[in-house]
């Protein structure tokens, strides 16, 4: 821990870092190609609102596998996607939305024989350089291209159109959830996806996380009364150009089907507008005049990959008889639509709904089929692929009739979830939940209700356990027909859509995941029949490995600022969690990403258990602030255990062997030190073990400890085995005995840490206490106030600029273990009370050798101080409002800032005193506090 003079009354111990949160796993594929580009957008702060990831239409219709470059095509931002272009170290995805063939004649055989090609395939690549839009890339594939090939094409007599993306997908080193985060909604061309890289924790901020809706699209309802005498209401299969050559002005009879991996119909139904993601607003129906988007025609109830079937009707002449449309399908089958109304047709009409079966009638033919609704979508999920979910086929409509609060599109099948891809380290804060569920299509009156659409994809993977998320990827429910408040008689019923099929969720820790399919749909209010529609099923979930996601390494896998192979030892946790169950109370650490053999601020701190002192310890510090001890003396010598992460990735698949060498600190005396493998569940030193195993590094011990010391000497060493390309993570211990002499209070005793493979190195250390008052520094730059195109200076900001100050103060005593510390108070030492005063003189602080300016040494100096009007109270300091303060009430500011380079803040009032956790006594009880200002310069 670094130490400067801050002023002459008070000496305190001060270190500038940056803390990163729960370092992760490195592990990257066994090609080795690839280069770690962890972080690449730093801190992703909160994120809420559209997503900020970019998509692409490609420019080119084919991508082979193997291919190193990739032409970006056009940014798409229409459904709402961000608009930032790559640069070279960014993390592409890139996905095939649509592709396959399937069994296209009108027939029961329409939609077998399907295969689906590579729709769902994708992988993560790295962006080496851009050249114009084209990116040169690193994949996981041959010569370090694409594992995969990619299409994109118009649909032709003999398949529906294939589509793939390009998608900009942000490398955060963290970020913070916050409300809802929801992924542009798919256009035909792109989006429908929400992809996060979290190199570190994700605090998920009891937010939501929404893609519901923005999958593949429901088929869009028409209104017709004619078709030709040719069609037939069993057909599965006919032409949207049946009465003219433009389905726009000359809609076909029976309902269109919804949209999925094998193509796009010509009348698609959607939303625009996903403000309130639970609910999305907007809809619309998307006309296209080109004719049919499927082979042998869009609409009719067969059911073309996981897109539901149109509505049939039994009466196609008039089209009068209005069938329900299919749900749609991903990880579960879709639904059914339901039966036509039946008393337009003698020959068909059964006034009682249970009698309304194919065993009731002599014939089951053209005009005796009780059974004509849109087929529901098969399930199609496999593997891990990424798939939305599919979109509802349209009910049949002649009456335009509408019973939904945009008195429009009555009939519309519903949309399927969107996909949600999140590759992280590890999470913290409350829950969160993402729904990647289908919709319901809009309702008709006495027309055929559509099909819902079916949940979509998730998958969600770290190196590391996690939790803390809840999915649902539910199939939406079929549209009610013939549901409004008058509509009471059974021999009026009409076709409700069927149910959507559930999703799929795909996780490397157990979440908990609800992919229910979808409830039909309902006829006739005050009854709520089925009437032959069905149910979705329930999709898939199941856990997966994170390396099974093909490509670039998530940021996960491979944050470290170390070289590929330097072993990384440090603090076991990044911020201080003193009280939790990892920790306890009497624990602090620090590091700033940066692992150098020489990083100092890479450290752990702890304090001695004072209790068994031969002589009660005191502060004799007069001073508030200052602190000086007494000496003291051990009657029986405390274990003091202090936790370690530890990372290394061999540079081959040989076994390495890394040591590590622990040196106990040489004051007063003979301190003895040993290393300890992790066996707890909780990360309590009680479970640790410090056995002697004399085993060697062979290939069968990869990635395990070997010989732990006794404690019996003053440095001693323990080895890791690697054997793997992997990063391997694990935790251990140091625990270490003071010797027999004479010891001070507040005083610091240092033991260092390293870990070396014989040609890569890197060092941290303990810092051991008798009670002690760290202060953390931490600077942030609000504004440089530097004009439009004006470079700052080299002191880093314009006169104007505005840097605000965050000051850390603690008092950390012997802890964890202990109990109630009320009732040891001669084992916690709290400073003087009186007035705490923490003065700036403006000079630099030096980390890793560089150094850090401080206020004065900015520009000119200090222009003014940002304090509250009338130098008395405090309020919070931020970006917009120049004021600041501290966690402890009555902390005042002084300095004259137009003569002076300096300031003074005196902390809590003349009362202020610095005590442990729990300890009563005194007349304050200010364990730790925080002080934050902001500076202009000159």
């Amino acid at each position: 821990m670094k130490r400067r003079l801050l002023a002459a009354a008070l000496a305190i111990a001060q270190f500038v870092s940056v803390l990163v949160v729960g370092e992760a796993i490195t592990a990257l594929p066994a090609l080795a190609a690839f280069t770690c580009t962890a972080g690449q957008d730093g801190a992703g702060g909160t994120l809420s609102g559209t997503n900020a990831n970019s998509y692409y239409q490609p420019a080119v219709g084919t991508l082979a596998a193997g291919s190193t470059t990739v032409a970006l095509g056009t940014q798409d931002t229409g459904g709402g996607g961000g608009t930032a272009v790559p640069v070279a170290n960014d993390e592409l995805l890139i996905i095939q939305m649509q592709d396959g063939t399937f069994t296209y004649t009108n027939s029961s055989s329409y939609g077998t024989g399907a295969s689906i090609a590579n729709a769902g395939l994708y992988e993560y690549v790295q962006v080496v350089s851009m050249a114009g839009s084209t990116a040169t890339i690193l994949g996981g594939g041959t010569g370090g291209g694409l594992i995969n090939s990619y299409t994109r094409s118009a649909a032709s007599g003999t398949h529906g159109q294939q589509t793939y993306q390009i998608i900009r997908v942000p490398q955060y080193t963290t970020a913070t959830l916050s409300s809802t985060y929801t992924a542009a909604y798919w256009d035909g061309k792109t989006g429908g996806v929400a992809a996060l890289d979290i190199a570190s924790t994700l605090n998920l901020g009891g937010a939501n996380i929404y893609t519901t809706g923005d999958g593949f699209r429901g088929g869009g309802a028409n209104v017709a009364t004619v078709s030709p005498a040719s069609v037939l209401s069993t057909d599965y299969v006919d032409s949207a150009t049946m009465n003219g050559a433009n389905p726009a002005t000359n809609p076909p009879a029976m309902g269109f089907k919804g949209e999925g991996i094998f193509g796009t119909p010509d009348y698609t139904f959607g939303y625009t507008n996903f403000a309130a993601p639970s609910a999305p607003v907007g809809p619309t129906i998307v006309k296209a005049t080109s004719g049919n988007g499927y082979p042998g025609g869009d609409v009719a109830m067969g059911a073309p990959g996981n897109a539901g079937g149109g509505g049939s009707d039994m009466n196609p002449s008039t089209n009068d008889s209005n069938t329900g449309g299919g749900g749609g399908s991903n990880g579960g089958d879709g639904g059914n639509g339901g039966w036509p109304w039946s008393t337009s047709e003698p020959n068909y009409a059964k006034t009682n709904p249970a009698t309304h079966t194919a065993a009731n009638y002599g014939a089951v033919d053209a005009n005796h089929n009780p059974d004509l609704g849109g087929r529901g979508a098969s399930a199609v999920a496999t593997g891990i692929r990424a798939i939305m979910g599919g979109g509802g086929g349209a009910g049949s409509n002649n009456n335009a009739s509408n019973n939904n609060t945009y008195g429009n599109y009555g009939s519309s099948g519903g949309t399927g979830g969107g996909i949600v891809m999140m590759r992280i380290a590890d999470t913290s804060g409350s829950a969160a939940t993402i729904f990647a569920e289908g919709t319901t299509g809009l309702a008709p009156d006495n027309d055929g209700g559509g099909g819902g659409g079916a949940g979509g994809t998730v998958i969600i993977t770290s190196p590391n356990a996690f939790t803390g998320l809840t999915v649902y990827a539910r199939g939406a429910a079929g549209t009610s027909a013939y549901f409004a408040a008058g509509d009471t008689s059974t021999t009026t019923a009409h076709g409700p859509g069927g149910g959507g099929g559930g999703g799929a969720v795909y996780s490397s820790s157990s979440v908990s995941a609800n992919t229910n399919g979808g409830q039909n749909g309902a006829t006739v209010t005050g009854v709520a029949l089925a009437y032959g529609s069905t149910s979705g099923t329930s999709g898939t979930s199941s856990l997966i490995s994170y390396s099974s996601i093909p490509g670039a390494p998530s940021g996960a896998e491979c944050y470290s600022s170390t070289s590929a192979n330097t072993p990384y030892i440090g603090p076991y946790a990044a911020t201080d969690t003193g009280g939790t169950a990892n920790l306890g109370a009497d624990y602090t650490g620090s590091y700033d990403g940066s692992v150098s053999a020489t990083n100092n601020n890479d450290f752990t701190a702890a304090s001695m258990d004072l209790a068994s002192a031969s002589a009660t310890p005191t502060n004799t510090g007069t001073v508030a602030g200052i602190w000086f001890g007494s000496s003291f003396t051990f009657a029986t010598a405390p274990t003091i255990n202090i936790q370690h992460e530890f990372e290394y990735r061999a540079s081959s698949t040989a076994v390495t062997p890394v040591t590590i060498t622990a040196t106990a600190p040489q004051l007063p005396g003979s301190w003895t030190v040993r290393l300890c493998q992790d066996t707890s569940t909780n990360g309590v030193p009680a479970a640790i073990s410090c056995s002697t195993n004399a085993q060697t590094c062979t290939s069968g011990n990869d990635n395990t400890f070997t010989t732990r010391n006794v404690a019996s000497t003053s440095t001693t060493t323990m080895v890791f085995c690697s054997a793997s390309r992997t990063r391997r993570h694990r935790v251990f211990w140091t625990q270490y005995t003071p010797s027999a002499g004479s010891y001070t209070t507040f005083q610091r005793y240092d033991a260092a840490i390293t870990a070396s493979d014989g040609a890569q190195s890197n060092t941290t250390h303990d810092e051991i206490y008798a009670g002690f008052v760290p202060i953390t520094k931490t600077s942030a730059v609000v504004t440089n106030g530097c004009p439009s195109g004006v470079t700052p200076p080299t002191g880093g900001l314009c006169p104007g600029g505005v840097v605000r100050y965050t000051l850390d103060f603690r008092n950390i005593m012997v802890g964890a273990g202990l109990g109630d510390e009320s009732q040891l108070l001669s084992a916690f030492l709290a400073t003087k009370a009186g007035t705490l005063v923490i003065s700036d003189n403006g000079a630099a602080t030096f980390t890793n050798g560089a150094a850090t300016n401080n206020t004065a040494t900015y520009s000119n100096g200090l222009a003014s101080l940002m304090i509250s009007a009338n130098n008395a109270g405090y309020t919070t300091c931020s970006a917009t409002a120049n004021t600041c303060g501290t966690s402890i009430a009555n902390t005042t500011y002084t300095g004259n800032a137009l003569l002076s380079t300096s300031w003074t803040a005196t902390v809590g009032g003349t009362l202020f005193q610095l005590t442990p956790t729990g300890y009563t006594a005194g007349t304050h009880n200010d364990d730790q506090g925080t002080v934050t200002f902001a500076e202009t310069v000159k």
